[in-house]
């Protein structure tokens, strides 16, 4: 599917914010992997988007070597990424900054995703669609509402809303929340990389940089063919 959407993007600001220095890393998308089609709210507006797995290939990075295939799941319902679209130069970012454009969520909501990441254990990583949609309707959850009290995180209300969810993804969820929201427990080593005109991702570095080949994961709102959506 040649220059077809990954489509996490509802509302699309595009504003160039990075730091000067900056680690930078070429990333392109090369599809999904498990996970769920799902309606969600983002604000005021709804749709049927994909929640899940993301493919990428990474290349030419600064800094750390961050060179491989990666599996990742993204922090925003407000931008694109394109599926063997044209690769894009990404900044290297604490998770604590994404998504950008905008202040970033803050160590509050980054280090509840962390926690989310060491508790779900490798799972979202898998086969099982399932874990993958919850895992990624998580992320959105905490990187939109987390306040730092379990009361906050609620797919019913918010910035952030999980329309009509299975019971198997709610029951993902109510895991996935229990660890977000347990502050003394441990994180994973994750790590941002973000765009200003296309949808920012989390790597998860405790699982290492997967071997030539191995799958890579894109967790975004819906895939969509040919063009980018108003």
């Amino acid at each position: 599917m040649k220059n077809s959407i990954a489509a996490c993007a509802v509302l699309g600001a595009l504003v160039v914010s990075t730091a000067a220095n900056a680690s930078l890393v070429t990333v392109q998308c090369t599809g999904t992997g498990a996970g769920r089609n799902v309606s969600v709210t983002h604000g005021t507006t709804t749709a049927s988007v994909f929640a899940g797995q993301i493919r990428l290939t990474l290349t030419g990075s600064t800094g750390q070597n961050l060179n491989g295939l990666w599996t990742s799941f993204c922090t925003e319902l407000s931008q694109f990424i394109y599926i063997n679209g044209a690769a894009q130069s990404y900044t290297v970012l604490p998770v604590s900054d994404l998504p950008i454009p905008g202040a970033g969520m803050g160590t509050v909501r980054s280090s509840a995703i962390a926690r989310m990441y060491a508790a779900a254990a490798g799972t979202q990583f898998g086969t099982n669609s399932d874990i993958a949609a919850a895992f990624q309707i998580a992320v959105w959850e905490v990187s939109m509402d987390y306040d730092g009290t379990a009361a906050s995180l609620n797919t019913g209300v918010g910035n952030f809303k999980g329309n009509s969810l299975t019971a198997a993804i709610n029951g993902h969820l109510t895991n996935l929340f229990a660890a977000a929201s347990n502050t003394g427990g441990v994180g994973s080593n994750i790590l941002g990389i973000g765009n200003a005109t296309y949808q920012d991702q989390i790597l998860d570095l405790s699982n290492g940089i997967p071997a030539p080949g191995a799958m890579a994961l894109l967790g975004l709102a819906g895939v969509v063919g040919g063009r980018r959506r108003k």
